[in-house]
């Protein structure tokens, strides 16, 4: 398959100005533009058929990038693994379909060492397998599997190297959460009470017939939390790392009402979103009670009309300009990604841009880079029907612009 991608980059006088030209050809096409701290690309192959859907993003220790994706096949309707590797100026090196049997990644490319994880699906027996990346190489090796932690739905590497995942049980209909060593295997396995059968809703999120569903897994002090199903409703429940026992838990109405998306910022403290129906909130600041009852609804933030229905949010700790900030990144009905950058202390909007022009992106993932700027993933559509991935870099000057309290566009 032959793999091209277009590109281009405008560097108006103020800001940076992205834009995406000649989509309805196949060359590659090019127009450097200095500093090569910022570009855009977008990724297509020579066959219209191929889909391909943005999941996570690391930048590589040679300054490159590697994309975690999935990719449409014909044998399943889950999504196959699929990674592309691209260097520091987001020119193609590499893209690998590594197994078959590996559907459903997970969002979250993981650092072990110098190479990088992942988490997936066995497609036939629904494990879960953990896998290695060797970026340079472009090889990959099976760290571990699961078969007994069926539907992986979401997994995060904790401190000591292991991991907390999230999973299905179709037998007994019930959440199910695992720690795992840092080779994969289980420290213990928790089930928690769906009290319904969620597994179509499970199936729909995964090959994306519905919009997909906030599950996160993550540690708070002594806990783990997952966002997924409990007591008949989408909620985030609290566990005890050391052996998974419920201990508290954040309850929504169904999957009308949910949070989506979180990160710690200190201790307890975390900055979140959320979904209400309709509306979409952001709280930068959040206290979570990991030992209390409580729901959703407890969760008043601030209201932003623009975005899209159960907008998709990433939420980053990051350091720029001699400041502490939350990022929140996400996208607008308008199919911008917007990045909206919060002083951690206070919780103040410095600033806001907006990425994306004449075409609709998704937001998929963003990281912070070497040269203090940032790497945004994202998702669009060739002729309006086939998705590819997308990357926008902005650079530390833009970034610093952004937490400064003015916007750069």
């Amino acid at each position: 398959m032959k793999f091209s991608k277009y590109l281009s980059n405008a560097v108006p006088a103020m800001g940076i100005l992205f834009a995406i030209v000649s989509l309805a050809s196949c060359d590659i096409q090019e127009n450097t533009v200095e500093p090569q701290d910022v570009f855009t690309r977008v990724y297509n192959t020579d066959s219209y058929d191929d889909a391909f859907i943005p999941i996570s993003i690391a930048q590589t220790a040679d300054s490159g990038y590697l994309i975690l994706g999935g990719k449409e096949v014909t044998d399943t309707q889950f999504l196959s693994a699929y990674l592309i590797k691209v260097d520091s100026k987001g020119d193609f090196q590499w893209e690998r379909s590594p197994s078959d049997n590996y559907v459903n990644p997970l969002d979250g490319l993981m650092i072990s060492g110098s190479n990088y994880q992942f988490l997936c699906m066995d497609k036939l027996n629904l494990g879960t397998y953990l896998v290695q990346v060797d970026d340079q190489a472009g090889t990959f090796s099976e760290v571990g599997y699961l078969a007994a932690l069926q539907y992986p739905l979401a997994g995060t590497k904790i401190g000591d190297g292991g991991f907390v995942v999230q999973g299905y049980n179709r037998e007994d209909e019930k959440t199910v959460l695992a720690r795992l060593n840092a080779n994969g295997v289980a420290i213990w396995q928790e089930e928690y009470d769906t009290f319904e059968d969620v597994e179509e809703d499970i199936i729909k999120h995964m090959i994306r017939t519905s919009r997909p569903l906030p599950f996160m897994t993550g540690s708070v002090g002594n806990s783990f939390f997952f966002n997924g199903f409990y007591n008949y409703s989408f909620s985030m429940g609290f566990v005890n790392a050391a052996d998974g026992t419920l201990t508290g838990v954040i309850n929504g109405p169904g999957v009308d009402d949910a949070i989506s998306g979180a990160t710690q910022i200190n201790g307890t403290e975390f900055a979140m979103a959320r979904y209400s129906f309709l509306e979409n909130q952001i709280i930068p600041s959040y206290n979570l009670n990991v030992t209390g009852t409580g729901v959703t609804g407890d969760l008043d933030g601030l209201k932003f009309d623009e975005l899209t229905q159960r907008a998709k949010f990433q939420i980053k700790k990051v350091n720029a300009a001699g400041k502490s900030v939350i990022i929140f990144g996400t996208e607008t009905k308008t199919g911008q990604i917007l990045l909206l950058a919060y002083n951690q202390s206070d919780q103040t909007l410095l600033g806001s841009h907006y990425l994306g022009y004449g075409h609709p992106y998704q937001m998929a993932d963003f990281t912070t880079t070497l040269d203090e700027g940032l790497i945004v993933l994202a998702s669009t559509h060739i002729t309006g029907r086939f998705p590819r991935l997308a990357l926008f870099k902005i650079s530390k000057m833009d970034l610093e612009t952004l937490v400064g309290g003015t916007n750069p566009q």
